[in-house]
Formats: C-alpha cells, sequence, structure tokens
C-alpha cells in the first residue's frame, strides 16, 4: 500500500485499520494516538489514493491487497 499509494508508514497502517472496518476511535487506541490525528491522516489518505470517504479508501486498499 505504501509503494503503490505512496503513503507514509503511519498513512498505510492507518489505511490497513480502515480496511478492516475500524473505527476512528479504535484505531486510535490502537496505534496510541487521538481519534483527531486519525482523522488527520485520513484526510492525507483520501487526497493521496483520490477518494472522498473511508469506504473509498478501503475499497482501494482491498483491491490492492488482493491484486497481489
Amino acid at each position: 500500500l505504501k509503494q503503490v499509494f505512496a503513503l507514509t508508514d503511519r498513512e498505510a497502517e492507518v489505511l490497513v485499520w480502515i480496511a478492516k472496518g475500524k473505527s476512528n476511535r479504535d484505531v486510535a487506541a490502537i496505534l496510541g494516538c487521538s481519534p483527531r490525528t486519525i482523522n488527520k491522516h485520513l484526510e492525507q489518505i483520501y487526497h493521496k489514493l483520490d477518494v472522498e470517504n473511508r469506504t473509498s479508501a478501503a475499497m482501494r486498499a482491498i483491491q490492492v491487497v488482493s491484486e497481489s
């Protein structure tokens, strides 16, 4: 995911958890940060994936993983 979408390590981690159906609050607890931080990471992820929401981002991530 990092290479395909030019994501940072943390953005890739967030995207993986989002693709697994976790909420911002859940991801924040898992990664040891605030939900607001996760929201900021998601803004960057949406921009890099050229999507508008978490569902679209998750679907793009799942497609890439399933193709490899």
